[in-house]
């Protein structure tokens, strides 16, 4: 499926208009859903090919991703889809480390100074996608690529850049003919 042809099935199957409330806190007029396009295989598929063909490339471009980092629990399916597509292993980055078992901030193994892509879903101040971020480099991980589904445009990039971190989106609002 080509690009423009997936930003159309994405927004049919996830674009909401209304009220609502942002993880960022931000009342928004419109809502694109990802449990409803990370859940819909015909649109999963799509963004996983995508996106694994953008990370690719950045890859070959500064020396290689050694994992994939996904910050629960909305990018996990993204994350595991990438996984299997480009046969890397995947951090699952918790919101915060779970207070039984192994007490683990994440899930998966790996070396300290290993390189990660970070995945998310949808990126509007960066928030969620920046705290994986500094998690792995807590753990002595390397994280400067973000790559996401939706770039909300609405400060991410620029607080991605702030922490140092490229943000390289697969659509961004705009290209979507989205409107704030």
């Amino acid at each position: 499926m080509d690009k423009e042809s997936l930003g159309k099935l994405l927004l049919s199957v996830s674009y909401l208009e209304g009220d609502f409330v942002l993880r960022s806190g931000r009342r928004s007029r419109y809502y694109l859903d990802k449990y409803l396009f990370e859940t819909d295989p015909r649109v999963l598929k799509g963004i996983v090919e995508h996106m694994a063909a953008m990370i690719r490339q950045q890859s070959g471009s500064v020396g290689g991703y050694q994992r994939l980092g996904a910050p629960e629990l909305g990018a996990v399916a993204l994350g595991a889809g990438l996984s299997l597509e480009l046969g890397l292993p995947l951090l699952i980055v918790r919101k915060q480390a779970k207070d039984y078992g192994t007490a683990k901030a994440m899930e998966g193994a790996f070396l300290p100074g290993e390189r990660v892509a970070v995945v998310e879903d949808i990126v509007t101040s960066g928030g969620a996608a920046l705290t994986a971020v500094e998690a792995l480099r807590v753990a002595g991980l390397e994280a400067g690529d973000l790559f996401c589904v939706v770039d909300r445009e609405e400060g991410g990039r620029e607080s991605a850049a702030a922490a140092g971190v490229n943000l390289h989106p697969l659509f961004t609002a705009t290209e979507l003919g989205i409107k704030a």
